[in-house]
């Protein structure tokens, strides 16, 4: 029988899981989320960048945004925590991008990129092809 979750993701997944030092974090329940919806997300993406329809999503977010640029994206703020925020954002280019597509220069870390602006510091990862996790300062 074949599962909605792709298999990549699936591994990630179980992955992370084994790891249980992530198990509540914010990152883990965004990438949870991704997860879970990659049919629908997706979905979404392809209607918005293929056909020019509005985004469509439901109320697990605080917002998301539409973020034109060199390269766009559509980000996802879906937690609030310990003045951080965290989500996920689609980067039709697979190109990784600083919070809400600030033209900031990105460092390459061991787990992904880090920018900094005058708030301090935030993280990119890559959870998937086009797909990626991020935190940023409040």
């Amino acid at each position: 029988m074949n599962s909605p979750v792709p298999r990549h993701l699936a591994g990630l997944f179980l992955a992370l899981l084994l790891t249980g030092a992530i198990w509540p974090t914010p990152e883990w329940r965004a990438a949870w989320y991704v997860i879970r919806h990659q049919t629908e997300l997706q979905a979404d993406m392809d209607a918005c960048f293929l056909q020019g329809k509005n985004l469509s999503y439901d109320g697990s977010f605080l917002y998301v945004n539409d973020w034109p640029g060199q390269h766009s994206m559509v980000e996802y703020v879906f937690i609030e925590q310990s003045g951080r925020l965290y989500g996920f954002y689609y980067s039709p280019d697979n190109v990784p991008l600083a919070f809400q597509n600030a033209a900031l220069p990105l460092e390459e870390t061991p787990d992904g990129w880090r920018w900094r602006d005058g708030r301090g510091s935030g993280e990119t990862r890559r959870l998937a092809p086009r797909w990626f996790l991020f935190s940023a300062p409040t």
